[in-house]
């Protein structure tokens, strides 16, 4: 088992690429805690976990809110007595909890542009800043962040997104120079696509209403977006043992799409 006695934590465990990570950091060897705003969805998996043997643990949190993240390490350090690894998945452009449809910067109000911010770069450094500290003092952590092509390829009507995903890949590789004394390894990786329920549903919606789901007016085909699975090997991959000598990477998975979505 490449995750024997490692304890993690997977931010939007209970849906997507979480879900896939969750079940696969569990299946190897890891004690998962499985942190998610939808608890019942956190459920669900952690009882498909325990069926497979492993062991799991959820909270019910918003990541938006510091106070929610550190109760969260607070609750993971009492359980299991420590922390290894932080997978900060959650996040998103469209869909339930976060917005119906994407929309021009000339019409977007400062409330959403928050929101978005808020869900894809705030959650992220509240996540990470409730665990940090006692990774240092332990000279031990991996560190798992979760950006988008839009970041670098940008995306019409979701300038708010790409924006805030252009701040994770900036985030993790500044936060990685800091980290260089304690033996902390923070990476990111980065989609151009991610096929799962949420953006499949929102796709169809679009396609249906004869819309893009981005740029141009034309939707990529979903075939070309990664499987949430295809994405959780690669969460593997960064917080086991195969990458102690990656720190600061982006890693970029998937062909570039017209559009893109997570």
């Amino acid at each position: 088992m490449k995750l024997k006695d490692k304890v993690a934590i997977v931010v939007g465990g209970g849906s997507g690429v979480g879900r896939a990570s969750s079940k696969l950091l569990a299946q190897e060897g890891a004690k998962v805690m499985i942190a998610d705003i939808n608890i019942e969805n956190a459920n669900k998996v952690a009882n498909d976990i325990r069926a497979a043997g492993g062991e799991v643990s959820t909270f019910q949190m918003d990541m938006t809110k510091e106070e929610d993240c550190f109760k969260l390490a607070e609750a993971t350090l009492k359980k299991y007595g420590k922390i290894d690894i932080l997978c900060n998945i959650a996040g998103g452009s469209v869909g339930p909890n976060i917005r119906d449809n994407l929309e021009p910067f000339s019409g977007q109000t400062k409330e959403m542009w928050d929101r978005i911010i808020d869900i894809n770069l705030n959650g992220a450094r509240n996540c990470t800043r409730a665990v940090i500290n006692h990774m240092m003092e332990r000279r031990y952590g991996k560190i798992v962040n979760f950006s988008s092509i839009a970041a670098i390829n940008g995306m019409a009507n979701g300038v708010d997104y790409s924006a805030a995903k252009a701040g994770i890949i900036a985030f993790t590789k500044s936060l990685a120079m800091e980290m260089v004394p304690y033996g902390v390894y923070v990476n990111c990786i980065t989609p151009s696509g991610t096929a799962t329920e949420r953006i499949k549903a929102f796709m169809a919606k679009r396609q249906a209403q004869g819309s893009g789901a981005g740029q141009g007016g034309q939707a990529p085909a979903i075939s070309m977006f990664a499987e949430p699975e295809e994405l959780a090997e690669a969460v593997l991959f960064l917080v086991s043992d195969a990458s102690n000598h990656m720190s600061g990477q982006n890693i970029i998975f998937g062909v570039p799409t017209p559009a893109t979505l997570r």
